[in-house]
């Protein structure tokens, strides 16, 4: 890599505070990093272990000049491996994992800590995710294991229950805007529209992720007024990735349900016009019904699904519900 990873100014706090714990000999030996998408859960844990192996670390800065640096931005630190899913299925396979508890167990060559950060934890398929369970019980030596997960939930419960959870929140909001003047027109409705995610903020201003909105916009209207029958409206959505549209209607359900509160909230115009026309089609009660089972399914593997074959059945019970309130 060209330089090292600096951490995302809003979360320079829980940084901090997660490497004082290593000053002090209680750095936990087993994290899992989770907070909602787009927050910066890659870059932070990225520049967490650089700090970790910094030989003269400036606060929770890594200072990218010791050897220690160097060998980090050439690729070759013998002391860190990373895991991420491969292949076109997206998952986490047994047989990395098992290579990677293998090599945690081996002594850190820098009397250093040895590290592996495994990003979407949440895809580790079920042999994978069993493969992690000695080690998570018995660490080698001076080692860490780092796991980050964007839906922590869909782990098994005894991966997180031998992790020491670390949430990453939005501590630091004018830090956020600050960092994405320039890369949108409106950082303030674009962080909203996100959910929090600084980082799902830039990407949905690309073209794609615009066109995608689009998509989905008319899907929710469709929906929710009756124009057009629940096999049409989720085949429009069948090129997109099902864990996209389930973690976009989860944000608009609730902005639908804090709006019927009196909150409005800060949003893009087209979200909000969406909003407000369809907010009144369902009570509260099965505007939270619904918002359950989008987190149920989100939860899930849903990566593995048809994003049409999802859907269907979701908007069917959802338009059966708008019926019932219409008629009471």
């Amino acid at each position: 890599m060209d330089k090292l990873t600096p951490c995302p100014p809003w979360l320079v706090d829980d940084a901090t505070a997660l490497l004082a714990r290593s000053t002090g000999g209680r750095m936990p030996h087993a994290i899992l990093l989770s907070g909602v998408e787009g927050i910066g859960k890659r870059d932070f844990a990225q520049s967490v272990v650089e700090a970790l192996l910094c030989r003269n670390r400036q606060g929770c800065h890594a200072c990218g000049e010791c050897e220690s640096c160097r060998q980090l931005l050439a690729d070759s630190h013998p002391d860190y491996q990373k895991l991420m899913p491969e292949g076109a299925s997206s998952v986490i396979k047994v047989d990395s994992v098992r290579a990677l508890v293998d090599w945690l167990q081996l002594t850190a060559s820098q009397a250093s800590h040895r590290i592996a950060l495994i990003e979407q934890a949440d895809r580790l398929n079920r042999n994978a995710a069993n493969s992690l369970l000695k080690t998570l019980e018995e660490p080698g030596e001076q080692a860490i294991l780092i796991l980050s997960a964007t839906r922590a939930g869909a782990l098994p419960a005894t991966i997180r229950s031998r992790c020491q959870k670390v949430t990453l929140k939005m501590t630091n909001q004018a830090a956020a805007i600050a960092w994405l003047e320039g890369q949108v027109d409106d950082p303030v409705a674009a962080l909203a529209g996100a959910g929090g995610g600084p980082y799902l903020a830039v990407d949905n201003a690309s073209p794609e992720s615009l066109a995608a909105e689009e998509k989905l916009l008319a899907a929710w209207r469709d929906l929710f007024l009756h124009k057009g029958s629940v096999g049409r409206i989720s085949d429009s959505l069948s090129d997109l990735d099902t864990s996209v549209c389930l973690a976009t209607f989860c944000r608009w359900c609730l902005m639908a349900i804090k709006r019927r509160e009196g909150v409005q909230g800060v949003a893009t115009a087209a979200v909000t016009e969406v909003i407000s026309e369809t907010q009144a089609r369902m009570t509260n009660d099965q505007w939270y019904r619904f918002y359950d089972r989008l987190l149920q399914l989100h939860r899930t593997d849903s990566a593995s699904f048809k994003t049409q074959m999802v859907l269907e059945g979701l908007f069917a019970d959802t338009r059966l519900m708008t019926i019932s309130a219409a008629t009471r």
